[in-house]
């Protein structure tokens, strides 16, 4: 905002500047120009009223660097004409209510030593163009007043600057204000906005700025409230769901151990198996991302490397590879049981794991890369969604249910990150996981 201010006010000093200098007057007009008139009929009217010796005191006081005066017995004259001279002098004449012949016009190259130019030392840069108008006095005399250009100076528009500059600064400062009256709890509401859809942390924000603002901060308010009373009632329902199946289920895998026939009582048992599963398999993905899980910041190449040392020390073939102390703010608990899916699947397919962590400038990379026979390029989207089943290779022979991959990819997505497949080549399969720095 500051930086908008200030880039506004340069253009508007420039343009100040621009203008300032493009109106300033040329030799002809400002010898003709009313200012110097009407300063020169007053000078004349006091002249006329002082004696020889008084007019003498008059000009060498009245005289200065840039309003030059002298009284001589004939009017100045100069070798140089102008064209416009007839015309001036007419002008000037009619203004001060004199006679032509009363009026004498020149033009006149200036040194240091013509007039009061003394007075200006090192300021204005000699000879000089300019012209001087001589008047015929009463008492026969004449007054000659040195006209010039004057070259732009700053501290002749110092005034207008000066107010110009107060009047943006009061103004800006005003601007800022309401802005941030506007903006600011636009910002609130944002920042506990992105804050939910993170984690899940209620931010109760206060309720201010428009009419409209207000009431759209009212509905983020009750918005999260609602959400995460309906997770409340979510985990509860799934809490209940679990204890009730799983009490029912128990009770029919013990009595389908006390029969007698041993192919029936095998094949009960292992219907009993699969329910237990598909059930545990439904209630994770409906679990999905715990995102009331609170987030911190964890050393993410040490939770890496545990996970693949807890399936070596089970003797499967799976290994570590990446920088050490790589930190990251995550839930920790979503993000392990992510990456332990990923090795677990990889196990199951490949018959081996090896897992990778690299950090770019924006994103944190995580691949889980097995041996395996890979999956059709037609597949690789289409095995992210829910209960989608792929060729024998991966069947629920092997024990999965086609929820595995979808619970990653709804934790990634919680994460902030994306998660996607490549098959590798001559065999295999890369599990790639991005989360953002």
């Amino acid at each position: 905002m500051m930086i908008v201010m200030t880039l506004s006010l340069s253009l508007l000093l420039t343009t100040f500047f621009v203008v300032d200098i493009l109106q300033q007057k040329n030799l002809p007009e400002t010898a003709s120009s009313s200012e110097q008139l009407t300063k020169l009929s007053s000078i004349i009217t006091i002249v006329e009223l002082l004696n020889n010796a008084q007019q003498k005191q008059f000009q060498d006081k009245y005289s200065s660097c840039h309003e030059g005066y002298l009284i001589t017995e004939k009017p100045f004259q100069s070798a140089k004409t102008y064209s416009g001279t007839d015309k001036l002098e007419q002008g000037i004449s009619q203004f001060l209510s004199l006679k032509k012949s009363q009026v004498n016009l020149s033009l006149a190259t200036f040194e240091q030593n013509d007039f009061s130019y003394q007075k200006c030392g090192s300021s204005i840069n000699f000879p000089l163009n300019g012209m001087v108008i001589s008047i015929l006095l009463k008492n026969g005399k004449w007054l000659n007043a040195e006209v010039h250009e004057h070259e732009w100076h700053l501290r002749e528009s110092h005034s207008w600057l000066l107010w110009a500059t107060l009047a943006f600064v009061i103004i800006s400062g005003m601007s800022i204000k309401l802005i941030s009256y506007l903006t600011q709890p636009l910002a609130q509401l944002n920042n506990a906005a992105q804050r939910f859809a993170k984690g899940l942390v209620f931010s109760e924000v206060r309720e201010s700025g428009s009419p409209d603002l207000r009431q759209s901060i009212k509905s983020f308010n009750l918005m999260q409230k609602e959400v995460i009373n309906a997770l409340k009632s979510k985990t509860t329902t799934l809490a209940a769901i679990s204890h009730d199946i799983r009490t029912p289920l128990t009770a029919l895998r013990l009595k389908a151990e006390l029969l007698d026939d041993e192919p029936t009582r095998l094949s009960f048992v292992d219907s009993i198996s699969k329910i237990d599963k598909i059930t545990a398999s439904g209630l994770d993905f409906l679990k999905g991302d715990n995102k009331t899980e609170i987030t911190k910041k964890i050393n993410l190449s040490a939770m890496l490397e545990s996970e693949c040392l807890e399936f070596s020390d089970l003797n499967y073939p799976v290994s570590f590879l990446g920088p050490d102390n790589i930190n990251v703010e995550c839930r920790p608990f979503g993000l392990s049981r992510a990456i332990r899916n990923l090795i677990e699947n990889a196990m199951k397919y490949g018959q081996s794991a090896q897992v990778n962590l690299s950090v770019q400038p924006q994103y944190i990379l995580i691949e889980v890369i097995d041996s395996g026979p890979g999956i059709d390029e037609a597949e690789l989207v289409n095995v992210l969604e829910p209960f989608h089943r792929l060729s024998k290779a991966r069947e629920s022979s092997q024990g999965g249910f086609g929820l595995g991959l979808a619970i990653v990819q709804k934790i990634i997505t919680g994460h902030g990150g994306e998660f996607w497949l490549e098959n590798v080549k001559p065999h295999g399969l890369k599990a790639i996981i991005r989360l953002p720095c």
